[in-house]
């Protein structure tokens, strides 16, 4: 055991050192650290702007510290924030051109969502990149992924105008005879593009006198973006082939195309020899509360590939 003389005089060395050890100044250290340092002192400390961060680039841009005196990074879009009203920093600040948004309470859960960081313009600007972005902090992230690269600048207010892209062109299809297909074409474009089908070795658009099929197109689901689906009711063998999706505006236009395959009722051979069979489910779906807020089961029938003992795994409910 130490003697306790020695002991004491240790005690008696930490406490005359303590008074000189001062605080370091809260300005140019990192938030979290930022935030310690004040909770000691109580208050922010005189702001001394030589001691803060030179040349400070940030992917979402610049926002002032807590106490209002040195630049730090902002969170950017998206981004988890701490709101005006919270006592303590936990997630940051939003950057400059951003606020602190809680979005609104979940119907179902009752959960508050946490608070995000909007963009306070939502002003569609066209790019002298002939990009289309949502915002101007949507442009202000993209010159920072450039940086020394290339120069990126807004060059008019508004989307740009371009020729039109297929987001989400058709898929192929495989279904039996007598079944209801739908293909889709999601199409970005302005000014907004038409959408039309054909069908190979046919230049008339569809549905031309073909009363088994039917065209539809409605804007969304994004902004502009327009939807065009082409269904074909009750298939048969002289509807199988390659239907073309195309967009057209002043500006250009752009295809997709996809192929319907159909097979006979019942077990049949389809692509590279394998089995297919046709599998009818039912569905249930609720739309809303009340007597009247739920509809009758749907029945509906669908292609599947029969493989080695697949009908022996099948789950129960299965109408054949």
């Amino acid at each position: 055991q130490l003697p306790v003389s020695l002991l004491l005089m240790a005690v008696l060395l930490v406490l005359l050192l303590f008074p000189l050890a001062e605080p370091r100044p809260a300005h140019g250290l990192r938030p979290a650290d930022r935030q310690r340092a004040m909770g000691r002192q109580g208050t922010c400390p005189e702001c001394r702007p030589e001691r803060c961060l030179p040349g400070l680039r940030c992917p979402a841009g610049r926002t002032r510290d807590a106490c209002g005196c040195c630049w730090e990074c902002g969170n950017g879009e998206g981004q988890l924030c701490d709101p005006e009203t919270a006592s303590r920093s936990f997630y940051g600040r939003c950057a400059e051109g951003l606020r602190c948004r809680t979005p609104p309470r979940d119907p179902i859960s009752g959960r508050s969502p946490k608070a995000q960081c909007v963009c306070s313009r939502q002003e569609v600007l066209c790019g002298s990149d002939q990009r289309t972005y949502e915002n101007v902090c949507q442009l202000r992230a993209a010159q920072y992924r450039l940086g020394a690269d290339g120069k990126l600048s807004v060059a008019h207010h508004g989307p740009c105008k371009a020729k039109p892209v297929i987001v989400s062109p058709p898929r192929d299809v495989i279904d039996m005879e007598g079944s209801d297909i739908i293909f889709s074409c999601e199409v970005l474009s302005y000014p907004m593009a038409v959408v039309e089908w054909r069908k190979e070795r046919n230049s008339v658009f569809l549905p031309a006198d073909d009363s088994n099929m039917v065209v539809q197109a409605h804007g969304g689901p994004r902004r502009f973006e327009l939807t065009g689906w082409l269904q074909i009711q009750t298939i048969r063998r002289a509807d199988q082939g390659v239907y073309t999706c195309t967009a057209r505006s002043p500006f250009g236009e752009v295809s997709a195309s996809a192929r319907l395959q159909v097979l006979d009722r019942g077990a049949s051979t389809g692509p590279n020899g394998r089995k297919w069979l046709l599998v009818q489910f039912r569905e249930s779906i609720s739309e809303g509360q009340g007597p009247a807020g739920r509809r009758p089961s749907l029945g509906k029938q669908t292609a599947c590939p029969v493989n080695g003992d697949l009908l022996q795994n099948l789950p129960r409910g299965l109408d054949f």
